[in-house]
């Protein structure tokens, strides 16, 4: 026998972004998304006991931003731009008065997405195994045409209408206004590029066979082995620069460090970025072993292995150039000139960044595992027990172990001061006069005197002696670390769980979790935006931490019931009966606030920056978050003096998160309640309501928790404004109670 079925679909979003100023001068185009989404599965009965299967699909997704056309050279007389939008005018607005946003195009692309899969397999019972082989492969790869800055991203200062003679002397008031800075056509800084067309792209292929063997009636051994392999996400063409440690800048003096891109052949690197793990192996084993009667003892463990996180690509570095007036209060240019930039695409330029006169920062950088996909260990173990009146008891342990995550944070020592390299120089940085020296500018006598200078002509003598010991003093943070897989996890649970099978219009699963997760450096990059605290990244094992998710308790609680049929009054019964209730029902710890940061400085001598220290014996808080017995319009809910900074020049000892120390707990109700009611035999109507924070319970937001030191100040009727531990009551944290009624007719 044999069945073929198909399956399309097709979606399409256009939003014009319409507002009050004329359309190129919105800061968000039109937005036009389009996605076809094709699969196709054909399946073989080949013996009464082989069934064949494959599958293919096909998405293919085309996103455009295309900001309203304007010919600025013919229309504003600007010229030396490579696209026909309005160029992005910043920092107009002011205390004085001026624009009260930017104006023009933010981003400008199309983006093409072709994503194709296929899979097959091949089950085969025999006896008393089932055994299933199987394989599946996925492209993924995207074009992207970028015209993001092409139109000039201008930014005007105050400096250039200011008195140049200050030179950056911070005072009482601001000198100078950014808007006349614009009238007068004097920019300060910007962003100019050109269009580029990049093609990333990356597959996967895997195979997996098991065997689910039944060796007696009450024992079964489920095992199996699969394999994963898959490639990091490239260019085509090589137009992706990614930072070199080992490459010498001419932009730097020929100093190492510079931009360097992939492939072979003319402005390449002649290597490959990355390695792709051809290791990944995932077995799996599980056992299900029924030891008394209605009771089942289940056990399982396996490795598998996550998909490699995407690299976040949006345009080409080569076709970018970021621009800044190298003195104070000169404009780099003026608009009457246009844009004295002449860039092309792609640039292979290795001394592209940094920028003439300035300390840059590269738009990308790459560790050489970013092929490395993170794997994960999970095992369990636990005990299924029939019970009367239809329920079901579940009792179990299970955890996991994961390595290799991606871990930005944990790699970020790429330009950081090691304090053994500037001992070595006579610097400690404990000490008053060593922090005097690493923060004086290199124009300072202090500088001079301690005989530190410019690392290379050209270099921005504003900069501070610090910045000239960096491992690569043409660059700032070099933060932007895609796939270096440092990171780990842990999770254990202890799990209890009844479930109520229907009987008397009644069901329902309850379940309660104890669990401890903990995290180390991974949270900052998978996408979660959870916060991660490091407080030394040369000290690695001082940076496990609880999990920013880690929450203790758990209860959850789902069910419906149904209203049964009532003997007597046929009315009566026939209004009141197969309503169908239903309760959904999350109560939980609260989640972990994030160590306050330090303020030490430490980030200006070693720039690495720290947290704050806890204070033993003092309490976290002023008030019980969950007790709802204080007045958050006037109450400061957290103690400053449970922190304290660590010596200067030190790092802080706390951890990033403490069970102790939690936001107030927030259960999560809902209910509902519904009826089919039969018209025909096919046709009915279907009425339901459906409500969230059915309680309507209101929840203050979470308080401000960044700084202990952040000054605590109240308003003259008593209320909180501002500072540590201040709770922003503006709006609520939760949406108040809401209810939506559905109506279907079906037939």
């Amino acid at each position: 026998m044999s069945k073929l079925s198909g399956y399309w679909q097709r979606t399409g979003t256009y939003s014009p972004n319409n507002g009050i100023m004329p359309g190129y001068l919105a800061a968000a185009g039109p937005n036009h998304t389009v996605a076809n989404n094709i699969r196709i599965n054909f399946d073989q009965t080949l013996t009464p006991t082989l069934l064949l299967h494959f599958g293919a699909g096909f998405v293919d997704t085309h996103a455009n931003v295309d900001p309203i056309a304007f010919n600025a050279a013919q229309q504003l007389g600007l010229t030396g731009t490579y696209s026909d939008y309005f160029p992005e005018l910043g920092g107009l607005s002011g205390a004085q008065g001026g624009l009260a946003a930017a104006v023009g195009p933010v981003q400008a692309y199309h983006l093409v997405n072709y994503k194709t899969t296929g899979n097959t397999s091949l089950t085969w019972v025999h006896n008393n195994h089932t055994i299933k082989f199987g394989g599946e492969v996925v492209a993924d790869g995207n074009k992207m045409t970028n015209s993001t800055y092409t139109y000039g991203v201008l930014d005007f200062s105050p400096n250039e209408t200011g008195l140049p003679s200050l030179n950056g002397v911070s005072l009482p008031n601001t000198v100078g206004f950014a808007y006349a800075s614009f009238l007068l056509g004097e920019v300060d800084s910007g962003t100019i590029g050109v269009p580029a067309v990049t093609r990333m792209g990356t597959h996967s292929l895997a195979g997996f066979a098991q065997d689910s063997w039944k060796v007696t009636r009450k024992l079964t051994v489920d095992y199996g082995l699969r394999y994963d392999f898959q490639t990091y996400l490239k260019d085509a063409n090589g137009y992706y620069g990614v930072f070199s440690g080992s490459t010498p800048n001419p932009a730097a003096g020929g100093r190492l460090g510079a931009e360097i891109f992939e492939g072979y052949g003319g402005g390449r690197c002649n290597c490959e970025f990355s390695h792709n793990y051809p290791y990944a192996f995932g077995p799996r084993l599980g056992v299900a072993y029924q030891f008394a009667p209605k009771t089942v003892l289940r056990a399982g463990a396996g490795i598998s292995y996550y998909n490699l996180a995407s690299n976040d690509i949006s345009f080409s570095a080569g076709s970018v150039d970021q621009f800044q007036t190298p003195s104070y209060g000169s404009p780099i240019f003026s608009l009457q000139n246009g844009l004295p930039f002449h860039i092309t695409f792609p640039n292979f330029n290795p001394g592209a960044y940094p920028l003439p006169g300035t300390v840059s920062s590269l738009p990308e950088e790459q560790d050489r595992n970013a092929g490395r996909p993170a794997r994960q260990l999970q095992w369990s173990l636990g005990i299924q027990r029939e019970l009367p009146a239809n329920l079901l008891l579940d009792v179990s342990y299970l955890g996991n172990r994961g390595i290799w995550w991606q871990s930005e944070v944990l790699d970020t020592d790429q330009n950081f001061i090691q304090p053994a390299y500037l001992a070595s120089l006579g610097l400690n940085v404990t000490s008053a006069a060593g922090r005097a020296i690493l923060t004086a500018p290199l124009t300072s006598p202090i500088a001079s005197q301690a005989g530190f200078g410019a690392p290379y002509a050209g270099f921005p003598l504003t900069s501070t002696v610090a910045q000239t010991l960096r491992p690569y003093p043409q660059f700032g943070a070099l933060s932007n670390w895609h796939g270096p897989p440092l990171g780990d996890t842990w999770y254990e649970a202890l799990q209890s769980k009844v479930t109520k099978r229907f009987s008397h219009g009644l069901d329902f699963t309850s379940s309660f979790t104890w669990s401890k997760q903990l995290d180390f450096g991974t949270e900052n990059d998978q996408g979660r935006g959870a916060g991660v605290s490091v407080n030394d990244v040369f000290n690695y094992p001082v940076n496990k931490n609880l999990s920013a998710f880690d929450q203790p308790f758990i209860f959850m609680f789902g069910g419906g019931y149904t209203t049964p049929k009532l003997n007597g009054n046929k009315e009566l019964s026939w209004v009141l009966r197969d309503w169908q209730l239903s309760a959904q029902l999350r109560y939980a710890s609260g989640l972990p606030i994030l160590v306050p940061a330090s303020s030490n400085g430490l980030s200006s001598v070693l720039f690495q920056s720290t947290d704050d220290d806890r204070v033993p014996g003092q309490p976290l808080f002023t008030e019980n978050l969950n007790c709802h017995c204080f007045n958050p319009n006037t109450t400061f809910v957290l103690n400053p003096a449970a922190w304290v900074n660590p010596p200067a020049g030190t790092w802080g000892t706390a951890a990033a998160y403490y069970s102790d120390y939690r936001y107030q707990r927030r259960p999560e109700e809902g209910m509902g309640f519904g009826r089919i009611f039969r018209i025909k035999e096919r046709a009915s109507l279907q009425l339901r309501a459906e409500f969230t924070n059915v309680f309507n319970r209101t929840e203050m937001n979470n308080p401000t928790s960044t700084s202990a030191t952040a000054t605590q100040t109240k308003n003259a009727a008593g209320q909180t404004t501002a500072g540590f531990g201040y709770i922003n009551n503006g709006t609520t944290f939760s949406a108040p109670r809401t209810g939506q009624i559905v109506a279907r007719f079906a037939f």
